[in-house]
Formats: C-alpha cells, sequence, structure tokens
C-alpha cells in the first residue's frame, strides 16, 4: 500500500473537525442554515491552518447531494469526486502557475457555462497573490456580478499583496495560527490511531518547532516516526530536529549569571559542533529568558509555563540572579540577533557577538531615583565630613586615616591581603573587579571587611547576596579568616600626602615663572615696536 502522509491522511473532511478556527466556522455554517452564503470569499493566514481544507470542506457542503448542510455526507458522488480532484464544477487553481491575463480570461469563459451536476460551480484559487496587476483587474467585473451558481474562494499567505479592489468584493475570513496546546492534542490522537509511543514532551517540542502550522508539525512527525519507529522518545526528537534540551539552557542561564563571556562562547561552539541549529538555539534562549521574567513578575507563573518543558525550581532559583530590566534587554538583543542570523552567513558569529552584549547588560534606573540618591549621598557626606585639622599633630597624623587598609591589633594583616582579593577577581570575574574600581577600604580585620562607594548604582550591584558571598569568599581565600563584609554610600576623601603637596607647591611656582616670563616678553616686544624705554 503506497504511503500517505499525516498532513494528507489527516486532513479535516467537515467543518467539526477543523482545530482553531471556530469563528470561521460558526459564520460559515450560519450563512449556510440561512441561505446567505456569498458569492466570493477569502482565505488569508499563515502556512499549514486550514485555509485549501476549508475551501474544500464548503464546496463539499454546498453540493453534497443531501445539503446545502453543514455536515456533508462524504459518502455521494459528489463528496467523493471533490475529495479526490475529479469533480468537474469544482476547479482549484494554483494562482503560482496560472497568473496572468490569458489564463484568467480562459477562467472567465469557463464561468459562463452552466454547471453539469453540480449544485454550484466553485473556483478556488490558492495563492492568489501571485496574480499579477492585470490579472487582477480583469477578474474584477466578473468577481463583483458573477453568473448564478457560481463562487470564488481565494486563498492567500500574504494578504498584503491583494488589491483593495479585490478585497472590497470578498468577504475576508483570517485564519489564526494554532496554539502549541491543539497541535499536540491532534499529534497525540494521531500518535494514539497509528499506534506509535511518544512522551508528551516531545509531541510539546514538534509543536513548538511547527510554530502554528497544523501541516509543518504533521510532517517533522513523519520524519520523527521515520527516525524512531514505532517508540519515540525525546531525545530522539532533539536530535532530529536540533533543539537544544532544557539541561543545555539551564547551563546556559547559569553561565549568563555569573557573567562568564568565554564560558558561554564555549557552549555555543559544543551546540554548533553537535550539528544544531543556532538560530533554534536562539530562540530556545529567548524563550528561557521569557520564562524566568515570567517568574519574577507573575504571583502564579505554573499558569505561564507549561510544565512539560519547563523545571520550575530551577527557574525560580535561576531568576534571583537577574533583574527584570536585565532580562527584557536581553531578550531585545537576541530578537535583533535572530533576525540578523537569518540573512547572514556568518550566523555564529552575528550569534556570539549577540551573547557578549548579553554579558554587559545592567539595570535601568529612573531619573527621579537616581536624583534622589546623589542628593541622598551628598547629603551624608556633608555630615560625616570632619572639622579640617588645625594642629601640626592632626596633620601628621592625617596620612595614617588616609591609609585603605586598617591593621588589626595582631598585626596580621596588610595592604597585600587586598591586592590579592582584587587579583583573584580579575581572574575569576572580571567584569565585578569594575565595580570595586569605584570604592574605598576602609577596615580589614579577622572579622570585618569595610567598603565605601562614592557610586550609588555601584553599590546597589554589589550589595546583592550573591555578590557579598563573593567577596567573603575572596577574602577567606587571600587570608583564611572568615569575615563579614560591610557596604557603605560616601566620597573617599583621603589627605593628600606632603610629597603631593610639594608637588603642587613646584607647580604653582613653575605657572607663576612661566607667567612672568610671558610679561617680561610682551613688555620687550613693544619697545621693540614702538621705540621706547622703560621709565622707573
Amino acid at each position: 500500500m503506497d504511503f500517505q502522509v499525516s498532513a494528507r491522511k489527516w486532513r479535516p473532511q467537515k467543518f467539526s473537525e477543523l482545530i482553531g478556527q471556530e469563528h470561521i466556522v460558526r459564520t460559515l455554517s450560519n450563512a449556510i442554515e440561512m441561505n446567505r452564503v456569498s458569492h466570493a470569499f477569502l482565505f488569508s493566514g499563515t502556512r499549514g491552518v486550514g485555509k485549501t481544507t476549508t475551501a474544500r470542506i464548503l464546496a463539499r457542503v454546498l453540493n453534497c447531494e443531501k445539503g446545502p448542510t453543514i455536515d456533508p455526507c462524504g459518502t455521494c458522488s459528489f463528496c467523493r469526486e471533490i475529495t479526490e480532484g475529479h469533480c468537474i464544477d469544482v476547479q482549484e487553481i494554483d494562482g503560482a502557475s496560472n497568473n496572468g491575463v490569458a489564463e484568467v480570461r480562459d477562467l472567465i469563459d469557463n464561468v459562463q457555462y452552466a454547471t453539469s451536476s453540480a449544485r454550484y460551480k466553485v473556483y478556488i484559487i490558492d495563492e492568489v497573490h501571485m496574480l499579477t496587476k492585470n490579472a487582477f483587474n480583469a477578474l474584477l467585473k466578473t468577481l463583483e456580478e458573477p453568473p448564478p451558481r457560481v463562487i470564488f474562494i481565494f486563498a492567500t499567505t500574504e494578504l498584503i499583496k491583494i488589491p483593495e479592489t479585490i478585497l472590497s468584493r470578498c468577504q475576508c475570513f483570517e485564519f489564526k495560527p494554532l496554539s502549541n496546546a491543539q497541535i499536540t492534542k491532534q499529534l497525540e490522537l494521531i500518535c494514539g490511531q497509528e499506534g506509535i509511543q511518544i512522551d508528551e514532551k516531545g509531541l510539546v517540542e514538534i509543536s513548538k518547532i511547527g510554530a502554528g502550522s497544523m501541516r509543518d508539525a504533521q510532517s517533522l512527525l513523519d520524519q520523527v516516526i521515520a527516525y524512531s519507529g514505532k517508540k519515540v522518545d525525546t531525545d530522539s526528537v532533539e536530535a532530529v530536529l536540533g533543539i537544544v534540551g532544557g539541561t543545555t539552557l539551564e547551563l546556559f542561564a547559569e553561565r549568563l549569571i555569573k557573567r562568564e563571556p568565554s564560558e558561554l562562547i564555549t557552549l555555543v561552539q559544543e551546540v554548533a559542533n553537535q550539528g544544531k541549529d543556532l538560530g533554534l538555539f536562539c530562540r530556545s534562549v529567548m524563550e528561557y529568558l521569557r520564562n524566568l521574567l515570567m517568574v519574577k513578575v507573575s504571583r502564579n507563573p505554573e499558569t505561564l509555563l507549561n510544565a512539560q518543558t519547563c523545571n520550575l525550581e530551577v527557574l525560580k532559583k535561576q531568576a534571583e540572579g537577574f533583574h527584570a530590566d536585565e532580562l527584557q534587554q536581553m531578550f531585545t538583543i537576541l530578537s535583533r540577533a535572530e533576525t540578523e542570523m537569518k540573512r547572514s552567513s556568518l550566523a555564529q558569529m552575528v550569534f556570539e557577538m549577540a551573547i557578549l552584549r548579553l554579558t554587559e547588560t545592567r539595570p535601568f534606573k529612573k531619573i527621579d531615583d537616581l536624583i534622589h540618591k546623589i542628593n541622598q549621598a551628598e547629603g551624608e557626606v556633608q555630615q560625616a565630613q570632619p572639622v579640617a585639622p588645625s594642629t601640626q599633630s592632626d596633620s601628621a597624623a592625617s596620612p595614617a586615616k588616609s591609609q585603605s587598609i586598617v591593621q588589626s591589633e595582631n598585626g596580621s594583616f596588610d595592604s597585600s591581603i587586598w591586592a590579592k582579593v582584587r587579583q583573584e577577581v580579575s581572574r575569576k570575574r572580571p567584569a565585578f573587579e569594575h565595580y570595586l574600581d569605584k570604592c574605598q577600604v576602609l577596615a580589614l580585620n579577622e572579622k570585618e571587611i569595610q567598603l565605601m562607594f562614592s557610586d550609588p548604582f555601584a553599590l546597589e550591584m554589589v550589595e546583592t547576596p550573591e555578590n557579598v558571598q563573593f567577596i567573603k569568599d575572596m577574602v577567606r581565600s587571600a587570608s583564611g579568616h572568615e569575615v563579614q563584609v560591610v557596604l557603605k554610600l560616601g566620597e573617599a576623601r583621603p589627605t593628600p600626602s606632603p610629597s603631593s603637596n610639594e608637588q603642587k607647591k613646584k607647580t604653582r611656582n613653575d605657572d607663576s615663572q612661566s607667567r612672568q616670563k610671558t610679561e617680561s616678553e610682551i613688555i620687550q616686544d613693544a619697545l621693540e615696536i614702538f621705540g621706547g624705554i622703560v621709565v622707573k
């Protein structure tokens, strides 16, 4: 027996079997029952959502021997001939290959003749947007005033290319893309009828790749069955369709939280070496970021996520490492990269550059909040400023106060400890070192480390639990002691050293001498020009 693909074998034969187009089914059914059927229809929508199928069902509904009826029998000669494509009075025309004026004129000539045996003569023109402008113009008059018992049904995936003069003469129906749940349910029905064992997660993955098209999803299902046989698991689905598994996406998010660009690039290279589609990987990462955002902003994220493909506990844990603004920025970056990857011959490089941009994202700050924090910081600094030293003893003690490392009583700590900390931070998290550049160490001993930040934003980024723990770990690694981290906001005002004062004095003297020299040269030039003398 000849094999028939699922898209043809399981094509709906009645209105009741159509999936996801209830608004169209209801309208057409009411029109038939009320005997108010239009002479021209235009079906628009993406591929594989049921446009041509609906046109064939409508032709059967109108010409069934029991009809017109919304439930054709499927056994009469007209129903069988229309299903098999042999009915003389129901013609399907490919608009792509019959798009000229000559073909349209032949159609207009045939329209004038009465039906051979059917109740209605139906012309189904698929991909009608491919007709030329002159072909559309030639069809206008016949489309406006067709002979009795003649019905035109146009189908297109690009409604924008249809002239307004055609649209105004048709009843227009827009077919919606099918949801993943609707596609999954239909695929599950097909697998049950065909005796195919497949888990729900695999069906969900196929539905996602189908992107709202039932025909695409059915074709993918045939491909997976051809690879795995009667028993299909999720690994087989991912291998055939080039899908990146959830474990890889979780690892990607973990490395993104830690801002590890080199590790992220390595992961992308591993995915590419496995033969996975990087465009599909990019879309999977976008979906994962969306799920993280839903976890952060929603009180009941389980209602917005698919439990079959998402690990809610992992998502909740990883969402704590991101700010909502960061996730939105990352989604936008990947969305643009995904578009660029489609038209670039260097898709992997485009994706890698986008990933590097992901590691540089920072939360947005409202202007009002920043102004408030700046004003608050200025007030705290003014209150904390000490009285200027007046005695020589105070002046001599000031350099010691300006030192960044405060010694403990037993002298076990010195400035080299902080240098070791900075060195470890630079090696493990280079991006984090940027924040430490904006702080001053006020104290470092066996009990605590005190850091003062002049930048409110830097302080906010560092004081997260994860970053505070990171600082503790680095100090413990450098000193061997477990310390508490104290973070403050203020402005570091170290007292200038004597050497710096001498340098400033020298600079002022040099400026004065230079200024005097310049004035003398001007006076001398004036005497030479005007022949004058200096009178004392």
